[in-house]
């Protein structure tokens, strides 16, 4: 079966360019710091196959600050525009402009054992890279959802759980967080957001994840 770029399946033009720049974004990280993880909507969207669009750029990385200031630099040499930068003591926030849409870079500054995985870029290229293993995104994921309520946090849930092997390694987690589950705040947004294929109701999503429990 082959399969089709990720720039054929975007939709919307600001996708398209969204994408675009989240591929240049990773390339640069790769060439400016000796280790990174990607971690997040993106990196289960790229390395993990998913069908959600997503945004941002997140990443744990060391706090090496002529690194971060060199990295910006090279952005700026292609075509980004650097709208707002904030370095904290334990993490990074950046907005950039690309094309005429905003970006969103946040980075923290902490030392994550990743696992070797292929980003696929828009055309179909792979960058090889560190990310979080689906056990550990899907954690990540449930304190999302917990704290923000957000439908995609909720969709990556049920999505990622295909990739794990051993669901005994998350079932403490799932069971805490379909006790304390409530309903999302923007359920209507993920049907925006999935690419390709039909996109589940709550209800469904909740069973699945009942059924994958052990």
């Amino acid at each position: 079966m082959v399969k089709i770029p990720i720039i054929l399946m975007l939709k919307k033009e600001s996708q398209k360019k969204i994408a675009r720049a989240q591929d240049i974004i990773v390339e640069e990280m790769e060439k400016t710091f000796n280790k990174i993880v990607l971690h997040g909507g993106t990196a289960i969207w790229r390395c993990y196959n998913g069908n959600r669009f997503s945004e941002d750029v997140d990443v744990y990385i060391p706090k090496e600050i002529n690194k971060i200031n060199n990295f910006f630099e090279n952005l700026k040499k292609r075509r980004f525009i650097l709208e707002k930068k904030k370095i904290g003591k334990n993490s990074l926030y950046s907005s950039l402009r690309f094309e005429n849409i905003i970006i969103r870079f946040e980075a923290l500054f902490k030392l994550v054992k990743g696992e070797l995985k292929d980003y696929e870029t828009v055309e179909g290229n792979l960058i090889t890279i560190h990310t979080l293993l689906p056990e550990e995104l899907i954690k990540e994921k449930i304190n999302a959802y917990l704290k923000r309520l957000r439908v995609r946090d909720l969709y990556d849930i049920f999505f990622l759980l295909r990739h794990v092997k051993d669901k005994r390694e998350i079932n403490s987690e799932l069971k805490k967080f379909l006790k304390d589950f409530k309903n999302p705040v923007d359920k209507e947004e993920l049907k925006l957001l999935i690419i390709s294929g039909l996109t589940p109701n709550i209800e469904e999503i909740l069973r699945y994840i009942n059924r994958e429990m052990t």
